[in-house]
């Protein structure tokens, strides 16, 4: 595993960086959320999550950031597992108020990234696809418990429909 910054795979370093960075700015949309509703108002989610989620998830998110860039392997890992885990969360989260499944790729790419990042750094895309697998499947667990679909109403659109 490379833990050496003069070792360390260009590309797995680039792909952390972009995490890291989007990160820190997502974050920033987390903690503020409970003042400015600018997550739920942009998704319309009407309260499907927990009012404690948003700023929980932010601060995880500036922790990410920061964690992925440690010299110890297994840190970079876990935020690895963080990173796929909470973004195959987002998928979900955008499945279960409606959205068309195509909205939750977005959130799904830094999954995709945790999982080449993983990859590269075990040396074996075997592990990084059981990892993603592990964290899908929690994901999905934690979207059925922390996620509440909004109920029909007529009339109502969803993102991507008209």
């Amino acid at each position: 595993m490379a833990s050496n910054p003069a070792t360390t795979n260009a590309v797995e370093w680039a792909l952390r960086v972009c995490q890291s960075m989007a990160f820190a700015i997502h974050g920033v949309l987390g903690v503020t959320e409970p003042l400015t509703g600018c997550v739920r108002n942009a998704f319309g989610d009407n309260g499907a999550m927990p009012t404690w989620f948003w700023p929980v998830a932010g601060i995880a998110l500036w922790i990410v950031a920061i964690a992925n860039f440690s010299s110890n392997d297994n840190v970079v890992l876990a935020a690895q597992a963080y990173i796929a885990a909470f973004h195959m969360g987002g998928f979900f989260y955008h499945t279960r108020i409606g959205h068309l499944p195509v909205v939750g790729v977005a959130p799904a790419v830094f999954a995709l990234l945790a999982f080449c990042v993983v990859g590269i750094r075990t040396g074996s895309f075997l592990v990084a696809g059981i990892g993603w697998m592990v964290c899908t499947i929690l994901a999905f667990g934690l979207s059925r418990i922390l996620v509440t679909p909004p109920s029909p109403v007529e009339g109502s659109t969803n993102l991507l429909q008209e």
